[in-house]
């Protein structure tokens, strides 16, 4: 990680879970670390928890909201240059089946998981290409951007739909970086069941059974991603819990 000490890393949806321990671990390895989240007071009390030469900034913002995404890059700017890692975590699971699920169900799972990543992404690349920095993008999807398993009550809602579109999204994004020789790489990580507050939303003897993987488990398959020499690129990382 020497090669990130002193870069800027923005971390969506850093109040708890996998966002929370990214943030953390990239400040302890000499990153400055700006964590948004609704709950901006949960990322500035990790802040007080950094024992590496970075630190965490908090800085509150609604990613549902445009105005706000904006408001908070544009400080990003102003304080620190502009941003050198994007780690995409932010994201939304409305328990539900579609055919019951109200249009607001569907408008708030898109406008965080798709169209927000959209926003960061394309504001961020503007940020690294103005920089001339080697940056990186890391999107946290899902198993459920793979393939939707078959169980006897599928009450995923939009929420896979929403993670396939991402899939898109990448490969797209890919090929753009490569026609404009951009130096910057894009990785897209794709957990199964991962031991967070999402999976409450899940019927609890259902949650309490499956194996999971754990928070730490995907921060450190993030931090092998941002590790590699810069000829080596990982496009795609599945993580599944051993049986």
């Amino acid at each position: 990680m020497e090669k990130w000490v002193g870069k800027v890393a923005l971390v969506t949806g850093a109040s708890s879970g996998i966002g929370q321990d990214v943030a953390l671990a990239l400040a302890n390895a000499g990153m400055v670390v700006v964590g948004i989240a609704r709950r901006a007071e949960l990322v500035a009390l990790l802040s007080t928890q950094v024992t590496g030469s970075g630190k965490i900034y908090a800085k509150k913002c609604d990613v549902g909201s445009e105005s706000e995404i904006m408001e908070s890059l544009q400080w990003i700017r102003r304080e620190f240059g502009g941003v050198d890692v994007l780690i995409n975590n932010a994201g939304i699971f409305r328990y539900n089946f579609i055919t019951q699920s109200e249009t607001t169900d569907f408008r708030d799972t898109f406008n965080v998981n798709v169209l927000a990543t959209c926003i960061f992404v394309r504001e961020v690349i503007k940020d690294m290409k103005e920089r001339e920095s080697k940056g990186h993008i890391v999107l946290l999807n899902s198993l459920l951007g793979k393939r939707v398993p078959d169980v006897s009550v599928p009450v995923f809602g939009v929420y896979p739909a929403s993670k396939y579109a991402l899939v898109g999204l990448a490969e797209v994004l890919r090929q753009e970086l490569n026609f404009f020789k951009l130096p910057i790489k894009l990785t897209s990580i794709h957990p199964g069941m991962v031991q967070t507050d999402m999976i409450k939303v899940f019927e609890s003897q259902l949650a309490e059974r499956l194996p999971k993987l754990q928070v730490k488990d995907i921060t450190s398959s993030i931090i092998h991603c941002l590790e590699t020499p810069p000829h080596v690129r990982i496009d795609e990382i599945t993580l599944m819990p051993a049986m």
